[in-house]
């Protein structure tokens, strides 16, 4: 099994591209040789993908704004191969489902196209889930359950 550092937890440290480079450069000095790339301040994809070469690190997963998956996909997908991430992740439902089914539909209909054109390319919509999914919806099933058979 092979570790890698999620940079959320280190989201303090990548607010700007200058400290963002000095996290990767610390994170491989520790040993990692895998990274989650979420909760960083905005980066263009050849710029990602410089910095992980330089340092000898890969992404193996974003957690990317649902609104840029579902606005910019093709961006997405350009931005992911560039840095050559297949998996690109949503960190958490709007609202995390604090509006019952409302949400549960926004979710799936923003969702939907963006993650089978991710699929045509190579790449999985991958969901980081919390407590909240859990919950269960109006027809007695919970909204992960849902969401994996959607």
């Amino acid at each position: 099994m092979e570790l890698g550092a999620q940079l959320f937890t280190l989201r303090d440290y990548c607010r700007n591209l200058e400290d963002f480079s000095e996290t990767l450069k610390k994170v491989a000095d520790m040993g990692y040789k895998t990274v989650q790339v979420s909760g960083t301040c905005a980066f263009e994809g050849q710029w990602l993908a410089e910095q992980l070469k330089k340092n000898d690190l890969r992404c193996v997963i974003t957690h990317t704004p649902m609104d840029k998956i579902r606005d910019l996909t093709d961006t997405v997908i350009a931005d992911h191969k560039t840095f050559g991430c297949k998996h690109v992740g949503i960190g958490c439902a709007p609202n995390c489902f604090a509006n019952g089914e409302p949400d549960m539909k926004a979710l799936c209909d923003t969702i939907d196209a963006a993650a089978q054109k991710l699929a045509d390319n190579g790449m999985l919509l991958m969901y980081h889930n919390h407590a909240c999914e859990f919950q269960r919806g109006i027809d007695g099933r919970k909204y992960f359950d849902r969401l994996v058979e959607d």
